[in-house]
């Protein structure tokens, strides 16, 4: 199937961003095309990114940087990141209303310039965005050494509830939380928040591959904001963490294999040319909906694509996605969130036509920027 590169005069007509939004001249070496997907049984509109790595390079962003709800539509990250010429929408996220304690929580993990912002939340796929593979989970740990006895972490940045799929966590085991992705340290019976300083300036904690000091500043049973330079564990009042002294000092080592741009999606749709197996009894995957997807050519060719769609009547299935993909010449790809928070901005506008007919703030977006 012939793919048709469309002009921005035609992508104009078809918009539903803002007349007002600052155009961005995307460069001819960005491929921006729709393709035909009728013979797939794709009725809807299907828009294509592509890509090279020697001239672009995909960067997460997280919402909760620029916007005090944890929410923020692809576009704005794109319009204010500096050589943002395209955005898509990311993961999956939590829908908790504001204040609930986190309205954007990302259910899988999210590494970003080699720090862990976020440990999924539940079995989730994930995607290295620099090593164009995909995997079930994030390979991931870090252990806190404390007066020679290990403390092992069991989630960074786990904010509840978590109103995903109706999956409610229960706050448990022993939780890291940084300034650079949490909104507060929740707080709970029967726990105590120990509150670390990095010493010196040492390396972020949740640095992949690396051991950073840190100092016992303080103790609380409180919820609040983890401040710049600072981490907070939460945990049992029986771990080992109880018999710190005050201005005593600790190490945390963090070991993952997952890459150093790291994001969740779901599903994996092909791994290194072969289909993923598709579970029947996901109705998200078997009815049609709208799709983002993330994938590569063998040769290297990054290829982010959009479906439009209506939840369960119009759109793509799992099947028809990998379809297709393959047609595209991709050979390992994963969906992204889908549905309301299908978007893709570029040209200055948002391209596609969102669910609910106006683009959806979002958890993290991947954004598509000049080297």
């Amino acid at each position: 199937m012939a793919v048709i590169l469309v002009t921005s005069g035609l992508f104009a007509a078809g918009a539903v961003g803002s007349a007002a939004a600052p155009r961005v001249n995307v460069p001819a070496s960005l491929g921006v095309a729709v393709v035909n997907g009728h013979r797939f049984g794709i009725t809807t509109p299907i828009h294509v990114l592509r890509f090279n790595q020697s001239d672009y390079k995909i960067v997460i962003d997280v919402a909760r940087h620029a916007v005090d709800n944890g929410v923020q539509t692809p576009s704005s990250m794109c319009r204010t990141t500096r050589g943002c010429v395209a955005a898509v929408n990311g993961d999956f996220f939590a829908m908790t209303p504001p204040g609930t304690p986190d309205p954007a929580d990302a259910v899988g993990g999210v590494i970003r310039d080699c720090v862990i912002l976020h440990t999924p939340q539940i079995s989730h796929q994930q995607v290295d965005l620099n090593a164009h593979t995909v995997s079930q989970g994030l390979g991931w740990s870090s252990v806190v050494d404390a007066n020679g006895v290990n403390v092992p972490i069991d989630a960074i940045n786990q904010e509840l509830p978590l109103s995903y799929s109706q999956v409610h966590l229960a706050l448990g085991g022993t939780l890291l939380y940084t300034p650079a992705y949490a909104l507060k340290v929740p707080a709970s019976k029967g726990r105590v928040t120990y509150y670390f300083a990095h010493v010196g300036g040492s390396t972020p904690p949740t640095r992949i591959n690396t051991t950073a000091r840190l100092e016992l500043v303080a103790t609380t049973t409180a919820s609040f904001k983890v401040a710049p330079g600072h981490v907070a564990i939460s945990a049992p009042r029986s771990t080992a963490l109880s018999a710190l002294a005050m201005r005593s000092f600790a190490t945390m080592t963090t070991v993952s294999d997952a890459g150093c741009d790291n994001i969740g999606g779901h599903p994996i749709l092909l791994d290194h040319g072969v289909v993923a197996p598709i579970d029947p009894a996901d109705t998200f995957l078997m009815r049609p909906y709208a799709r983002t997807a993330l994938g590569w050519t063998a040769s290297g060719t990054t290829v982010i694509l959009t479906v439009d769609g209506r939840d369960g009547v119009t759109g793509a299935t799992a099947h028809q996605l990998d379809a297709l993909l393959e047609s595209l010449h991709v050979v390992t790809a994963i969906a992204l969130d889908g549905g309301n928070s299908t978007t893709l901005y570029a040209h200055g506008r948002v391209l596609n036509h969102p669910s609910h007919g106006k683009e959806r703030p979002v958890g993290t977006g991947l954004l598509v920027v000049k080297k």
